[in-house]
């Protein structure tokens, strides 16, 4: 995490906000579903907010949060099977240091799910006792998985307090802006619960140009709003900066060999070492070694 840190206050440096500063991507059907998603708040008995493993601070939608905290929640870091396990527990640690009721989980994995459901069972334990019907509501920014957990959470709990109700399926997919209207799924009876799909909606405009970089690795805004370039940089830049081992190195070095005698290879005549050299891409390699370089 202080790698990360360490980065973004040298993102200035790198010039990552040069031809664009804040974030927009507000389309109309996240304002709608912004408001619906406000409204039926009030009416939730519990809160499944569900935010990125790999980025949990900037994944989470600041404009919900005030309404978020004084609901009962749970965080559900999703995904946790792409994270960092180290760094994973620790993000644990702080949000239980907050008193923050949180899980990791990965929304394909049946243990997972199974974990999550305990968790609400025990959140709503008073409220099943006073109600006969509740409802949870599962909120968060674009394409952090949502949908998928919904499914799951319906296919196992449907397993294990069968309902009558025709088996429905939320949809789901790879790029952001899949689910656009709100959809109710019955997990359980005696008490009934519902539980609630929202659209993933993010703030009207993200500010800081970091946030919106790690949202757009992520999935969770398009490329296209970002800049596909900015955003290969900048990974780049990440993993230089957590000292990935790259394979660029090689490839460059192998590039600064094929480069140090051209003549002699073209007097040899070697169709192989000439075709050998046409593989590498002078502007590439240097694009590449640009990126290698980046210390930040």
């Amino acid at each position: 995490m202080r790698g990360l840190t360490r980065a973004g206050k040298r993102a200035s440096e790198m010039a990552f906000n040069a031809g664009g500063g804040a974030i927009n991507w507000f389309p109309g059907h996240m304002a709608a579903a912004s408001r619906a998603i406000r409204d039926r708040l009030k009416l939730a008995d519990l809160v499944i907010e569900v935010r990125d493993a790999r980025i949990p601070l900037s994944s989470a939608n600041e404009d919900l949060q005030p309404v978020l905290s004084a609901k009962r929640r749970i965080l559900a870091l999703n995904k946790k099977d792409l994270a960092n396990p180290n760094i994973m527990n620790m993000w644990l640690d702080h949000f239980q240091s907050c008193k923050q009721d949180c899980i990791s989980l990965n929304a394909h994995s049946s243990n997972s799910i199974n974990q999550l459901l305990g968790l609400v069972e025990l959140k709503l334990r008073e409220a099943i006792l006073k109600e006969p019907t509740l409802l949870v509501m599962v909120v968060g920014v674009p394409n952090v998985g949502k949908s998928a957990l919904i499914n799951s959470i319906h296919r196992i709990a449907n397993s294990r307090f069968p309902v009558n109700d025709k088996m429905k399926r939320a949809r789901v997919g790879p790029l952001p802006g899949v689910t656009q209207d709100i959809a109710g799924y019955k997990i359980a009876s005696q008490p009934s619960i519902y539980v609630l799909d929202t659209p993933g909606v993010l703030v009207p405009s993200i500010p800081d140009m970091e946030t919106g970089l790690k949202l757009a690795l992520t999935g969770a805004v398009k490329d296209s709003v970002v800049g596909e370039e900015r955003i290969a940089k900048y990974l780049l830049s990440l993993l230089n900066i957590r000292k990935t081992p790259l394979h660029w190195e090689r490839l460059l070095h192998r590039r600064e060999e094929f480069d140090e005698d051209p003549d002699d290879s073209c007097e040899k005549g070697s169709r192989g070492s000439v075709r050998r050299r046409q593989r590498f891409n002078n502007s590439d390699a240097l694009y590449v070694q640009l990126a290698c370089q980046l210390t930040w």
